[in-house]
């Protein structure tokens, strides 16, 4: 094995470890964050805690949306930039398993459904408003 195949395979491990703790600190920052606003709701101070913090408790997560976008963006890279570079060095006999796996499933419980341009353009439109919104 050549140093730029290993250096290569230590890079695409680096990359695929660290979108993964960040998606796996981002579920735990959303937990707190949904534990925050339930306690925010629930206060009898609530009308007060909105006039000192409304900007930060109206913020926070709107910027979580965005991180979770970009996560999803990142992670979608990843799995279609790793096709050309893992689908390679897999044995006939276990791509074709992954193949025949991935060819009848649906992902996480959820039915595929292409997305219309659209739709795309409008789902786009809706992130950049919030974006907007928070700046």
């Amino acid at each position: 094995m050549s140093d730029k195949t290993a250096n290569s395979e230590v890079a695409w491990a680096l990359l695929t470890e660290g979108v993964t703790a960040a998606r796996l600190e981002y579920h735990r920052i959303r937990h707190l964050v949904n534990r925050a606003m339930r306690l925010v709701e629930g206060s009898e101070h609530k009308e007060h805690l909105y006039e000192v913090a409304g900007d930060i408790i109206k913020g926070i997560p709107n910027r979580l949306l965005a991180l979770e976008t970009d996560l999803d963006r990142t992670s979608y890279a990843l799995t279609v930039l790793g096709e050309d570079f893992l689908r390679p060095r897999l044995a006939l006999s276990d791509r074709t398993q992954v193949d025949e796996a991935a060819k009848d499933s649906h992902p996480f419980g959820m039915r595929r459904v292409k997305s219309s341009l659209v739709d795309r353009v409008v789902h786009r439109a809706a992130q950049n408003r919030i974006n907007l919104s928070d700046e």
